[in-house]
């Protein structure tokens, strides 16, 4: 009996021996050999990796170091994805379910290259024919990565690459047949700030990666726009963002309350809500509609920021605004160095913008082409008012007549600017009893004025004095008669924006 007892326990000894060196050793190949199949069959890439371990005890562990994905086994691509490592943590029971979970996977080192891709191309990885949901129904519970990196590859292989950090990701519940919810903190380069982001991604569809599904939130904060020469500012923004990775649409507001360009210097609270659409595969963004709000004036904006020259380095910004509800003072303000601007008053504007990427000052790189009209504009100086005040009674004809006064003007004109000079034609300014056309330059930076054109006066020059001096004016009416009568001089502004100086420009002949 007691023997019979001892052969049990011998062979129960056995038995346990057994399953300790033939069953694990079973059991770590199926996990690998699956672990593998699967990223070889929805990546269709060949699997690279300098060291493979599994444990299966207290719980399945696998790890591989230095993992690489070629799709195909081309070399002539850097490969889809590389891992330095990659920790896939599981347990045992679930692995045996029908639907198997893994617990956690850790990815060190992610790198993920996107294939480059033209509209007349095939894509680089094509959809499997294969169900993977029902032949692989995994589920993957999270998986975590730090510091990864998403480069954009160019279809030009000369040209570098477009890095995307990822400071922090973490996805759950992923599957092939069901989205999955993300975490991600991605550093944006330009300007330079931290974007949080949350929603569902998936499921991912190898074939056309564009057209994976996204939706979720977005917070952008402590951006610095100072990284963009040329503007100032610590930029925050919010909003909502959905729809497939290509065709992103995008809502959301902006706020920067320290807002100013470097051609004035005045802060100043900018708010901005928008419309837009984003290629997450290239970061191409389109404008639908954007309300800009600063002081007293709102634009309508829209337009493009797109890379148009993949040689150089940023993006090409293409806008265009108008505006109903602008204060000329408020513009003067933004653009402008001088503590009170000159004039105030309600102004009409309407202008195309277009900055090209590259590293120069943006003020330098800015392009600026379009058209304005300022109804009834009041000076701030007394000294300019009071000259206003004189133009208009000597035009009429009244030059004592102390009962005009306080005189608005109207003021319009065509405009472009190009690397910090605007060169304005047809300025047109009027006051009662007088116009003025005007074209030439100014200058943002030194506020030097260059402008040439003719003085109209509804009155004859004779009229514009009183006395002697009108007496003798009089054999000069002739020279200077206007078609319809009145008087046209040739006139010249020019100087500094602090000290310009005005008169008769003598290089030039009156004529209508």
């Amino acid at each position: 009996m007691r023997k019979w007892w001892i052969g049990v326990a011998a062979g129960a000894v056995v038995l346990a021996v057994v399953g300790v060196l033939v069953v694990p050793p079973r059991l770590h190949e199926i996990i690998r050999y699956r672990t593998e199949r699967i990223l070889q069959t929805h990546f269709q890439s060949a699997l690279e990796f300098s060291d493979v371990n599994v444990d299966v005890y207290p719980r399945v562990r696998l790890v591989f170091d230095n993992l690489v994905l070629r799709h195909k086994g081309r070399t002539d691509l850097p490969p889809l994805m590389q891992v330095r490592r990659f920790s896939m943590y599981a347990n045992i029971l679930s692995l045996l379910s029908r639907r198997p979970h893994i617990s956690y996977i850790q990815l060190d080192g992610l790198q993920i290259h996107t294939p480059p891709r033209t509209p007349e191309s095939e894509p680089l990885v094509r959809k499997t024919d294969q169900d993977l949901a029902g032949k692989y129904p995994v589920v993957i519970d999270e998986i975590q990565a730090d510091n990864a990196i998403l480069e954009l590859l160019r279809g030009d292989p000369n040209k570098p690459p477009r890095p995307f950090p990822i400071h922090h990701l973490v996805i759950r519940n992923l599957s092939f047949d069901q989205p999955a919810k993300f975490q991600a903190k991605l550093l944006n380069a330009v300007p330079v700030g931290e974007i949080d982001a949350e929603g569902e991604f998936g499921p991912w569809l190898a074939e056309v990666p564009r057209e994976t599904q996204t939706t979720g939130t977005y917070t952008f904060k402590n951006a610095d726009l100072g990284t963009i020469k040329g503007i100032e500012g610590i930029l925050t923004s919010q909003g909502t963002f959905d729809g497939p990775l290509d065709h992103l649409e995008v809502n959301g507001v902006t706020d920067v309350p320290d807002f100013r360009l470097r051609t004035a210097g005045h802060p100043m609270n900018l708010h901005t809500e928008f419309s837009s659409i984003v290629d997450g595969t290239d970061g191409n963004t389109y404008l639908l509609a954007v309300r800009a709000q600063f002081l007293h004036t709102t634009l309508a904006v829209s337009g493009k920021i797109v890379d148009m020259d993949p040689k150089v380095k940023g993006r090409t910004i293409v806008l265009e605004t108008s505006s109903r509800q602008s204060r000329v003072e408020d513009l003067i303000h933004l653009t402008v160095k001088s503590n009170e601007p000159v004039m105030t008053g309600a102004v009409q504007l309407k202008s195309k913008i277009d900055i090209p990427e590259g590293d120069e000052d943006l003020i330098d790189r800015l392009r600026l082409a379009g058209e304005f009209g300022i109804a009834s504009g009041q000076f701030n100086s007394t000294t300019v008012h009071e000259k206003v005040d004189t133009l208009s009674r000597k035009a009429q004809g009244h030059p004592k007549d102390m009962d005009i006064k306080e005189v608005q003007s109207a003021m319009s004109g065509k405009f472009q600017m190009n690397r910090g000079v605007a060169h304005f034609s047809n300025l047109t300014f009027e006051v009662p009893g007088a116009s003025i056309v005007l074209a030439g330059n100014y200058n943002l930076d030194s506020g030097m004025l260059d402008f040439h054109g003719k003085l109209r006066l509804q009155a004859k020059l004779s009229q514009t004095v009183t006395g002697v001096k009108s007496f003798f004016l009089k054999a000069l009416d002739p020279f200077f008669k206007g078609q319809n009568a009145g008087t046209v001089l040739a006139i010249k502004i020019t100087g500094s924006r602090e000290n310009p100086s005005f008169g008769l420009d003598r290089g030039s002949h009156p004529s209508d």
